[in-house]
């Protein structure tokens, strides 16, 4: 959740003229609904469903913020977790995250291309962004792993291999550390919180929906927006301190350095 942003509220697209303070929302309502119908959950379906659908997940967590602000317009960027049940419940639960300000300089919210060049040394977006490792283990895929689900057993085994020894190993906020997750193929599926981007032949690639990934948010906007495409990437093609885009639908687009480290 943001402050009241125009390019926010367009690609939310609210299907109302009001402005929108949830980032994506109409894609974060579609990610939940093409998993309620992958998993043929009937009454999940139904609850987000067309514009009344999409309309009564705004008021769900429009609802949520008036709670938390006594009734009054919340400004502080929030992390919203949407839990959607087998009958149709929406819950919602939240976590401060940095004022956009602060946000904005480590990660790009609505990026209009992506560069290939790495931020210099001293800038934010390197000194403040994603520490990433490789997974030495690899991963069945399956539908849990191509939506996102509460089921996170395989998500939370592949972060147990990030180096607890690294810097800021035992902070929840910086540096942010991140862990690409393999299939059997030896191809990379996404990394553990996030989707990954890397660069190839002079362009940006993503991994695949047939690599057995989540088919995430900001990874729908990228590929519609033409910021990059879909290509198989190998584990042997990852280069140690290769410069890579990472991006989530809590935090938007930031950069971060592969890191090898012995297991």
């Amino acid at each position: 959740m943001l402050a009241l942003i125009s390019k926010n509220t367009l690609l939310s697209c609210d299907e109302t003229s009001e402005p929108s303070q949830f980032y994506m929302l109409r894609y974060h309502r579609d990610r939940m609904l093409v998993a309620a119908k992958a998993l043929n959950w009937t009454e999940a379906q139904k609850a987000l469903e067309d514009s009344r659908g999409f309309n009564h997940l705004r008021d769900v967590l429009q609802n949520h913020l008036a709670r938390m602000s006594e009734g009054n317009q919340y400004l502080q960027p929030l992390k919203l977790r949407v839990t959607l049940s087998f009958h149709g419940n929406i819950s919602v639960s939240s976590t401060p995250l940095p004022l956009l300000r602060q946000l904005s300089l480590t990660f790009v919210l609505f990026p209009p291309h992506l560069s290939p060049l790495p931020p210099p040394i001293d800038h934010p977006l390197a000194q403040m962004g994603w520490r990433v490792f490789i997974s030495p283990t690899s991963v069945t895929p399956s539908i849990l792993t191509r939506h996102k689900t509460s089921e996170r057993s395989v998500y939370n085994e592949a972060r147990s291999f990030i180096p607890k020894s690294s810097p800021g190993a035992d902070r929840a906020d910086y540096p942010l550390r991140e862990i690409l997750m393999m299939n059997h193929d030896n191809e990379v599926m996404e990394g553990s919180i996030t989707t990954p981007y890397f660069w190839r032949r002079g362009r940006w690639v993503t991994p695949p929906e047939s690599a057995g990934g989540n088919i995430g948010t900001t990874r729908r906007y990228a590929l519609e927006a033409e910021l990059c495409v879909e290509e198989t990437v190998r584990k042997d093609s990852v280069a140690d301190c290769e410069a890579i885009w990472l991006s989530n639908g809590a935090r938007g687009w930031g950069w971060g350095k592969v890191e090898m480290v012995e297991q």
